[in-house]
């Protein structure tokens, strides 16, 4: 019975703090490839960025955009979550920092931009 209930117990720590050991496959290609990777090297794991702008001092700022659609059910609507990557590369084209930020439009399928107050592809 103490087995049984050592196991439960483990189970039900595992399914609340699952979450935190969850981590987008983007954001861990990130942390690893920070201060080395270059702009080639990010281009061939994540694809062509949404926006690239250059910076005033040298290097560049790239803006990627990944979107996922959530079908809604009587308690929720419809909508999209965005996770929004906004990339920092030096004179060198090498990464040196990146944010990750993740959005919820509730009931907007496609919405024009993903995070309020970054770049967007207008800008």
């Amino acid at each position: 019975m103490t087995r049984v209930l050592g196991l439960w117990t483990l189970g039900l720590a595992l399914m609340f703090n699952g979450c935190a050991f969850v981590e987008p496959k983007e954001s861990a290609y990130l942390r690893t490839a920070q201060n080395h990777a270059t702009q080639d090297e990010v281009r061939q794991q994540l694809g062509p960025p949404r926006v690239a702008k250059p910076l005033e001092a040298g290097g560049s700022v790239w803006v990627y955009q990944f979107w996922a659609h959530e079908y809604g059910d009587r308690v929720k609507a419809s909508g999209a979550w965005c996770d929004e990557y906004v990339l920092t590369f030096d004179s060198q084209a090498v990464l040196r920092r990146w944010d990750h930020q993740v959005h919820r439009h509730g009931g907007e399928l496609m919405p024009p931009w993903c995070v309020i107050g970054t770049l967007s592809p207008a800008s």
